[in-house]
């Protein structure tokens, strides 16, 4: 079994993660009458928030011994966490297999071979209307068949929360206080759990809002299908601690998508469909988050990956058309 060289591996992965910029929303803040502040997460190197803890997973495996030079990483990914991963197995000269399923954008698969994973894709719904269960047992097959294989457990593994810390405390450095309120759109939900780890730490005083999506069962059991990839899930979470949630808001599919065409039109700027998200919630709040407070959001991409859906008036239309009518 040939090791992997631990010198310097740390460094050379964690290049360029995280300090992601802090911009106000000037436009929205006026509109809102709020002081509204995103974390723009695209800034990091394969553009999403889950550089942060791909790198955090593969660093601390590296550091056990659990991954050498021969080993294959798996994973179950909707897009960004796979090609944050693909793109540090680039680095390291590993192979990876990422599981995915018929809502990914052809952006993404695009990313995702140019960084040399192989794809398995999994076409069948599982009984909560969603493609996570059936991902799940194609990464079991492939942890089963493939030799020194390693699963990285984006859904499990508590190096994702741990990584996602790191969020908030860069923003009281950047705000130079804690901000009021902080919305986060909930999928695994490893992100949302380690910005409320922080706060707990950190003393802050700071109102967590989880962002969930319509159709969702992390914080309603109505599962039903859904079309905005990395965001809301068919399965529980195994991070989620709704003791640390203030408040939760659902925002539909289509208000996801709405969201995205208010910033591009009132701020200039394409964001992911989660990110969406947050905005249609934030005009949900209004009666809730009072004047002039200050609202942290946590954009986790930009919308350049889904120029062929969210930014595509004909998949708009074909998507929701009864919504539309």
């Amino acid at each position: 079994m040939r090791l992997l060289n631990k010198e310097n591996i740390t460094a050379t992965l964690e290049r360029g993660i995280g300090n992601t910029p802090l911009l106000k929303l000037e436009s929205l803040s006026s509109t809102l009458d709020i002081q509204i502040y995103a974390k723009m997460e695209m800034g990091n190197p394969s553009g999403s928030v889950k550089d942060r803890s791909a790198t955090n997973i593969l660093i601390e495996a590296i550091r056990k011994g659990e991954i050498n030079a021969g080993t294959t990483i798996v994973e179950s990914s909707s897009g960004n966490m796979g090609i944050a991963l693909a793109r540090l197995c680039k680095l390291l000269h590993l192979d990876s297999y990422i599981v995915v399923d018929p809502y990914i954008n052809q952006h993404a698969r695009k990313l995702l071979r140019s960084y040399g994973a192989n794809l398995v894709e999994v076409n069948e719904k599982d009984k909560n209307q969603g493609y996570l269960g059936n991902r799940l047992k194609k990464v079991q097959e492939l942890l089963d068949t493939v030799p020194d294989s390693y699963w990285t457990n984006q859904y499990g593994n508590p190096n994702v929360h741990i990584a996602h810390e790191q969020i908030f405390r860069e923003i009281l450095d950047q705000l130079g206080t804690a901000p009021d309120y902080m919305l986060v759109a909930t999928s695994t939900c490893g992100t949302i759990r380690g910005i409320a780890d922080a706060i707990e730490k950190t003393a802050s005083s700071t109102r967590l809002i989880a962002v969930d999506a319509e159709g969702s069962i992390l914080f309603e059991n109505n599962a039903k299908a859904r079309h905005i990839p990395g965001m809301g899930a068919s399965h529980p979470s195994a991070f989620l601690q709704k003791h640390q949630i203030d408040h939760y808001t659902l925002v539909s599919d289509y208000e996801a998508v709405q969201g995205c065409q208010i910033m591009r039109e009132r701020e200039g700027m394409l964001i992911g469909g989660s990110s969406g998200a947050l905005i249609a919630a934030l005009h949900k709040l209004k009666n809730y988050i009072p004047t002039n407070a200050s609202v942290a959001l946590l954009f986790p991409d930009s919308g350049e990956r889904y120029l062929d859906t969210i930014y595509n008036e004909l998949w708009i239309q074909q998507t929701f058309e009864k919504v539309m009518a």
